[in-house]
């Protein structure tokens, strides 16, 4: 960044007709100063229409016209502190003294920077996926309950048992020997007897011993692109419930599943 300073003043002509002005005008039109600011992008760019030009302390403000110009008039005297910005411009900041009766002109030549974007991540494939699956459809219906990796991804460390257990229609529980347990929040008997969800990953049964088995090591969540959680009973998709039992259902889908 370069700023040029320059004053302009009065003619000799406008002087002589303030001398014939009443003293109290003449004390009036002394006591503030003004500031004009032409903007240009560096090494002999063009004007930069639009720039945000800001008098710091004084909480004045203004952006350039299309000619990169910015006028302040009616100023106190003395040193101020100017900020000019503009996207995909470096910021530039430095001091100015304002003078009683003058036009300070700065020019002002700003550097180009480059402008980070946020971050973009491509979501179509994952969303194919699940709307090949049914997953949305389930989902519009509202009849079970319904998580997706946008509801957990960058909260830290989380297991599948922790997406689940903020899901309505299942417990979860852990055993002695610290395995996870995924249990039907009804009263067993109206369930026919199911100790245990029936647990399906990518629409397959998951082989589940819970005697043995635990989900969190079976599954990792990292792998986990959305969960389905049914608490039985006609609730169930027909699919995932083909002998008609009452058992609660899980249903896990990978990222990337078909």
């Amino acid at each position: 960044m370069s700023a040029r300073f320059s004053h302009t003043r009065g003619t000799l002509a406008l002087a002589a007709i303030f001398a014939l002005l009443p003293a109290p005008v003449i004390a009036q039109r002394d006591t503030t100063g003004a500031v004009q600011v032409i903007v240009h992008a560096e090494e002999g760019g063009g004007p930069v229409a639009g720039a945000n030009v800001e008098l710091m302390g004084l909480g004045r403000a203004q952006n350039a016209d299309s000619a990169g110009v910015v006028r302040f008039r009616n100023l106190p005297p003395g040193p101020l502190l100017m900020q000019i910005r503009k996207l995909g411009y470096g910021a530039e900041r430095f001091p100015v003294t304002v003078v009683r009766g003058d036009t300070i002109v700065v020019e002002v030549d700003l550097q180009t920077e480059a402008v980070r974007l946020a971050e973009v991540r491509a979501t179509a494939r994952y969303s194919s996926a699940l709307r090949n699956t049914g997953f949305f459809e389930r989902q519009a219906a509202g009849i079970g309950s319904y998580a997706t990796r946008a509801q957990w991804e960058g909260r830290g460390h989380l297991e599948v048992s922790d997406v689940v257990r903020r899901m309505r229609g299942i417990r979860v529980a852990r055993t002695g020997d610290g395995r996870t347990l995924f249990l039907p929040s009804r009263p067993l008997a109206s369930l026919g007897g199911c100790s245990t969800a029936q647990v399906y990953v990518d629409g397959v049964q998951l082989n589940f011993d819970p005697r043995h088995d635990d989900i969190n090591q079976m599954v990792s969540l990292s792998e986990v692109e959305a969960v389905e959680v049914y608490a039985g009973g006609a609730e169930v998709p027909a699919q995932y419930n083909m002998t008609g039992s009452s058992c609660a259902v899980v249903l896990i889908w990978r990222r990337g599943s078909r």
